[in-house]
């Protein structure tokens, strides 16, 4: 009889699990953040097996499929565990917490089943019928490690390829990576991908538009981050395909690499990558609904389901769907958005799988966006306008509406020998219709203003291809790891020109709190134009080890880059633009991992990445692409088998032919013979600066995460720029599970801090907003969150820039009632 390959579940092989001496955790924490962390009592220990009091594990595992479950305990213990999906599909398994040995914890999840582990010598086992004998043959189904997340009960991850598509943990990879988990999000309520942002370490969103818009600004380390990717496949730069206002309903997690990201996106900011990985299906039968309320009329219904669609598990497949209304805090904006995603995956043989699937985003947001997009700070004399928090200088016809259909597959082969090809396949269609109509500037103290009406419209599409395949080899008697690939990505965005309304107002407070003004069709004006992007690449990286403490990890991208804006008028007449490209622009990556100790580890690494202009200068022609380089070094830090993750980082990010507006005569608006901005090249843009972080469990029923980030950006010429921008951030959010006071409660509290930012004409001091959490299981099946935000009602703009000012939202509250099946 012939077997499938033996696979092993999780991303180490078995070790005994370290043990961590207390008083050395503490002092890693107290170096990383200068302050000591106490630790809280945890709940009590299970009673072990004598043989194993001295190999416990922190076990943390929701109630769920079987097959996951034993997933997540072999990444929790360090253990082997091989199974076959063939046996454990559609089997369930309860919840499990607290300290365990592997076996102890095998045991009891196994109770039930009609499953038994056989053990093979140390931290190994093999899952078998309970009647079967040691001597009878299993067969055992290809496992994959992917990395998920959800039901991990974790805030942090042991897998992530973000950074150089090697499957590394965090402690592995040479660069910055926050991992967003599915827990984390729950927990905080993070149920849109700006509000993810928002809360990682080292980013600042500068809330720059329209609620409900997408066009909103996230910087890390001095530069605006821009790259986003989908399971890694990377996404258009292009206005209309940023994807912070995305539901997390569709993600299993959140990937985050600081830095330049140029071996796998190729071109783009030296700031970082976002990595948002979807949800598979299970092959065991899970579901939940969920129904959440809160301030400002506040509703929002979730449905997830996941199934086997044949008996025998080959064919899985999940279905989510949402829909959301809710006001916000300022006066007369409404929200509503629906979203439906769909995804079938299949065995098609042994160690072969296929998935497919629809994404579906639907978002429309009334009575939001002023042509300034934002509160005026200032009258025209400079005197404070002081408007409150709620109000609002945006028509009440003024709106927002987005639609974005993703259909998408992934074909996936894992060979005998460890290696894996992957080829995914995403075609995405955007259509977006944007009226921003209220006060825009020239607003005096004696109530008159200007009001502005201007429209926006396009149907953006991408289509990409990604392909790559990774897997260790032999070298001068070592194991190594490689992984070669290469994408193809095709973008036409076309953009329709509508008329506009320019008029003054004689009473703005009447306006600011009525928003009545007579409605005015923009009608299209027949110009418009059609934009053309294409670019491909082939990249390689290699995971050297010259000896078992040291890793180095060398590769390199060529990339191809195009484009071409056509334009048409209304009279007819088409002018085919001219193509701009770059060809075979290599891109270098190189880093070190040093293994100080079996839980600390050195690094240093070095890459770069170019950004092709879309501004454009005096004379009409794009500016030459942007080049950006960034170095870091660092330590990492992973304890409890890289349950509790630390780090801390020094960088310096560089960037030549950086774009700056050039304004017209007295700050006048400049325009090209084209009738786009002008905008000149800044070479010597520098950014200094480091970060500190720590994510994942402090003990089994105490978790931690987020980080403290300092950078100066500065130009050529040494003056700071981005001054709008904090320079020091702090953010954490920490949970803790009280079970001596009352089971199933679990507590939380999150503070983010900045300290101050300014522009020409205004400042705002530093900010500190507080928010917790309080979480309980009602019974195995449903649970109860509430989210105080802003608990203190700070009042804070997380934008002053150009005399406009966007306001933090106040405290606010939402409860959660969650219910799995």
């Amino acid at each position: 009889m012939s077997f499938p390959p033996q696979q092993r579940v999780g991303a180490k092989a078995a070790r005994p699990a370290p043990f961590v001496r207390p008083r050395a955790l503490a002092i890693s924490l107290a170096v990383l953040f200068s302050a000591g962390v106490l630790a809280l009592p945890g709940r009590p220990a299970k009673a072990q097996s004598p043989q194993a009091a001295a190999t416990l594990h922190a076990v943390n595992l929701a109630a769920g499929p079987l097959s996951e479950s034993l997933t997540l305990l072999a990444r929790q213990t360090g253990a082997q565990i091989l199974f076959s999906e063939a046996l454990t599909g559609g089997l369930q398994s309860g919840a499990l917490h607290g300290n365990y040995a592997a076996e102890d914890a095998l045991r009891l999840l196994l109770a039930g089943s009609g499953l038994s582990a056989q053990a093979h010598g140390a931290q190994t086992y093999t899952v078998i019928r309970a009647a079967a004998q040691a001597n009878e043959p299993t067969a055992l189904a290809p496992v994959r490690v992917l990395g998920v997340t959800e039901g991990s009960g974790s805030y942090t991850t042991h897998l992530t390829n973000t950074a150089t598509k090697l499957d590394l943990s965090l402690r592995e990879t040479p660069q910055s990576v926050t991992v967003m988990t599915h827990k984390r999000m729950e927990d905080q309520g993070l149920d849109e991908i700006s509000k993810v942002l928002e809360q990682t370490t080292g980013l600042y969103f500068n809330n720059t538009n329209v609620v409900g818009g997408d066009s909103n600004f996230v910087y890390s380390r001095g530069f605006e981050l821009q790259n986003y990717q989908v399971n890694g496949v990377p996404r258009s730069t292009r206005f209309g395909f940023k994807n912070d206002i995305a539901d997390t309903a569709v993600f299993d997690r959140v990937e985050v690499v600081r830095g330049a990201s140029g071996l796998l996106n190729g071109i783009g900011e030296p700031s970082g990558a976002v990595n948002l990985v979807r949800k598979l299906p299970t092959r065991g039968f899970q579901a939940h609904v969920a129904a959440k309320a809160g301030s400002w009329d506040f509703y929002r219904v979730e449905g997830d389901i996941s199934t086997p669609l044949s008996e025998s598990d080959k064919v899985r497949g999940r279905l989510v769907a949402v829909h959301q209304d809710n006001g916000t805090f300022m006066d007369r904006v409404k929200m509503r958005k629906d979203i439906v995603y769909g995804v079938v995956e299949a065995d098609l043989m042994p160690g072969t799988v296929l998935s497919a699937g629809v994404e579906y985003q639907k978002h429309r947001s009334t009575g939001a966006g002023s042509a300034q997009q934002g509160t005026r700070l200032s009258f025209t004399d400079g005197t404070p306008t002081g408007f409150s928090r709620s109000a609002n200088l945006a028509a009440d016809w003024a709106y927002t509406d987005r639609e974005n259909l993703t259909l998408f597959s992934t074909l996936q082969h894992y060979f005998e020998n460890d290696w894996r090809v992957q080829l995914d396949v995403e075609h995405s269609r955007r259509e977006f219709d944007i009226v921003q109509a209220g006060l825009s500037n020239n607003l005096t103290r004696q109530g008159g203003g200007a009001f502005r009406a201007i429209r926006y419209g396009g149907k953006p599409e991408q289509s990409s291809v990604g392909l790559y395949a990774t897997g260790p080899f032999e070298l001068f008697g070592r194991r190594h790891e490689l992984v070669l690939g290469g994408n193809f990505s095709k973008m036409e965005g076309r953009d329709r020109g509508f008329q506009r309304l320019d008029a003054n107002i004689g009473n703005a407070s009447d306006f600011i709190r009525t928003g009545d003004y007579p409605y005015t069709y923009l009608a299209p004006n027949g110009n418009g134009s059609t934009t053309h992007d294409k670019q491909s690449g082939a990249y390689a990286s290699a995971r050297l080890k010259p000896t078992d403490r040291l890793s180095v990890i060398l590769g390199g991208r060529i990339s191809n880059w195009k484009t071409r804006t056509d334009r048409y008028t209304a009279a007819g007449a088409f002018t085919r633009g001219v193509t701009n490209e770059e060809s075979s622009v290599f891109t270098p990556y190189a880093g070190l991992v040093f293994d100080v100790t079996r839980n600390v580890s050195v690094y240093g690494s070095y890459t770069d990445i170019f950004q092709p202009s879309t501004n454009y200068d005096s004379n009409g022609e794009l500016l030459k692409p942007a080049e950006g380089t960034n170095i870091e070094g660092g330590v990492k830090l992973a304890f409890l088998e890289d349950r509790l993750n630390l780090s801390a980082a020094y960088f310096e990010t560089k960037k030549d032919k950086l774009p700056e507006y050039v304004p017209g005569p007295g700050g006048s608006t400049s325009y090209g013979p084209t009738g786009q901005y002008i905008y000149k090249a800044v070479d010597g843009t520098k950014t200094t600066g480091y970060e500190l972080e720590v994510s994942g469990q402090l003990t089994p029923a105490w978790q931690v995460a987020g980080g403290y980030s300092y950078s100066s950006p500065k130009d050529a010429n040494g003056d700071a720029r981005l001054t709008y921008i904090p320079r020091r951030m702090f953010k954490l959010f920490t949970s803790y599970r009280p079970a001596w006071l009352v089971e199933g409660l679990t507590l939380g509290a999150n503070v983010r801090w900045q300290n101050r930012i300014y522009d020409a004409q205004h400042s705002q001091g530093s900010v500190a907003v507080v928010d917790v959490m309080a979480q309980y299981e009602v019974n195995r099946n449903l649970t109860a969150t509430l989210n105080l935000n802003n608990v203190f009602d700070k009042a804070y703009f997380t934008n002053i820039n150009a005399n406009n000012g966007w306001y933090g939202e106040p405290r606010s509250a939402y409860v959660n009632l969650r219910y799995a099946f």
